[in-house]
């Protein structure tokens, strides 16, 4: 038999909580297809040009793949578990470096930084995390690389950048 859910007293029923309890709550699977240059010595927001998933309860969903497609922004204002990672094509230079930022800003402890690995392509996970997003916020997973130069990300099937999120709690 299924749980029933219950409201402690005094809560509000609001639609995301029943429409969520039913499992519908936001979530989206991006990728990238199309390899992006990244200017040496520049942190920037990884752009994501496809959507293998992309919803909520109204069916409109948090990305887009017209316009700012590195951003996720909330519809939904609550914790966020996030996940991905990105690929570098091979150079043996510097490091690489691999952080969550709300509304522009890092992410308080996701960096995760990496060296450049000799003769192949470096790929690093990026901080699996909860993130709060409050209604209207987006989340981007920013990268960066000193290799010397510019450098593109690597968009193979089993090398390709992604990002996923799903709506956790409120």
């Amino acid at each position: 038999m299924p749980a029933v859910a219950t409201l402690a007293a005094g809560s509000r029923l609001t639609v995301p909580r029943i429409v969520f309890a039913f499992g519908q709550a936001p979530a989206a699977k991006l990728r990238q297809t199309v390899a992006q240059t990244l200017t040496n010595n520049t942190p920037t927001a990884l752009t994501l040009n496809v959507e293998d998933l992309d919803t909520d309860p109204d069916g409109i969903g948090g990305h887009s793949t017209s316009s700012n497609t590195s951003r996720y922004t909330a519809r939904y204002p609550g914790w966020y578990r996030v996940g991905g990672g990105v690929s570098f094509v091979s150079n043996s230079t510097g490091v690489r470096l691999a952080s969550w930022a709300v509304n522009g800003t890092n992410v308080a402890g996701s960096d995760v930084l990496s060296t450049a690995v000799s003769g192949n392509t470096t790929r690093m996970a990026a901080r699996g995390d909860l993130i709060y997003l409050a209604e209207g916020d987006y989340l981007e997973l920013r990268v960066y690389q000193s290799s010397g130069g510019n450098l593109d990300t690597r968009v193979t099937n089993d090398e390709m950048s992604t990002v996923s999120i799903t709506w956790e709690r409120p």
